[in-house]
């Protein structure tokens, strides 16, 4: 939304600002510090609206952990810091150090399993990722900052087989929903970090076992993105087609939330946002290797380009960025995609 409805995303990011309270309330309640967002938000209050027993919304801490900056440096200063440096307290508040390793235990990753877990992937990486943005966000906008963030985000447990990352520690592949490629959500979009060797063994073991999970409701969108990165591109097309393809149905081709071949006891359910998201995602992002940051537009273009089967590449006319009208092209085979502001292109 960010990329193609700037103002719709502006208003989807205030939810965060404007209910401040009643995440730092949340965090009190847990006996916790800074700003712990709800799982299911009541839209009036912020406040948690998880249906009974709502026992899971104990342990889904990665909610909290959604943030990111934009190059807005007004929307950093006002509404921003005042969330990522919240969230960053509840980080701190939240791990436990052990050996001179921070974890994070009880928690829920992407997957919701009936037994919470310790050092769930997702969570530890977003929680890493969120401290790293409120130290990068204090020095731009020339704040004091606790040293403890920097310690923590360096020392956090990403929890491992060997170079393979994990969905948490106890891992078993036969667990309930132990398919579930949350440890490649580290890969893209978190870019959480991981080097190049583990970031493909990890890639490999998850995409040998997709048929386990896609079909599934929103990682399966991301696949044909993963399949890229692993450099296979026949892999990719099939991937992206069973991963979001096969959820397009219906006269009007909406996105189901549910493969109705994987999950025929389930309604169909659609549009579903989180499967449309993870498509524009990886179109946008994710096949063009595109990293935004605080650095000039042009530079997040971070890597060579593979695209599926087939593609010759990725040309988008007009994506927005701070508040202006940018062309991305992303041509199979090429070493960087391409950003352009559109003025200038023309010229």
């Amino acid at each position: 939304m960010t990329f193609l409805q700037p103002d719709a995303a502006h208003g989807i990011l205030d939810y965060r600002v404007r209910n401040l309270e009643a995440a730092r309330n949340n965090a009190r309640l847990m006996g916790r510090r800074g700003l712990q967002f709800p799982w299911e938000s009541a839209p009036s209050s912020g406040e948690e609206a998880a249906p009974i027993p709502g026992s899971a919304a104990w342990h889904e801490d990665h909610v909290s952990l959604d943030a990111d900056v934009t190059g807005d440096e007004g929307f950093l200063r006002e509404k921003a810091w005042l969330v990522l440096s919240g969230v960053a307290e509840w980080v701190k508040s939240r791990v436990t150090k052990r050996r001179g390793r921070y974890k994070i235990q009880s928690s829920m990753g992407i997957a919701e399993r009936k037994l919470s877990s310790d050092n769930a992937v997702f969570t530890n990486v977003l929680a890493r990722t969120v401290l790293f943005d409120a130290i990068s966000a204090a020095k731009r906008l020339n704040k004091p900052f606790d040293p403890a963030w920097l310690d923590i985000a360096t020392k956090m447990v990403v929890p491992k087989r060997g170079k393979i990352v994990v969905s948490h520690d106890a891992f078993r592949l036969n667990e309930e929903k132990g398919a579930t490629p949350d440890p490649l959500m580290g890969i893209f979009p978190v870019e959480g970090g991981f080097n190049d060797e583990t970031a493909q063994a990890t890639l490999a073991f998850y995409l040998k076992i997709a048929k386990r999970y896609i079909g599934s409701p929103m990682l399966s969108s991301l696949y044909g993105v993963w399949a890229a990165r692993l450099g296979n591109r026949r892999l990719s097309l099939e991937m992206l087609e069973r991963g979001y393809g096969d959820f397009c149905s219906g006269r009007f081709m909406q996105t189901l939330e549910y493969r109705n071949d994987v999950f025929p006891e389930q309604p169909p359910a659609g549009p579903f946002f989180a499967n449309l998201g993870g498509f524009l995602l990886g179109l946008i992002q994710g096949f063009p290797k595109i990293q935004p940051g605080p650095d000039n537009p042009q530079d997040w273009c971070k890597g060579a380009i593979t695209l599926p089967a087939g593609w010759r590449s990725i040309e988008i006319d007009r994506i927005w960025i701070r508040g202006e009208p940018w062309r991305l092209r992303a041509v199979q085979g090429e070493p960087r995609a391409t950003l352009e502001p559109i003025g200038r292109a023309l010229k």
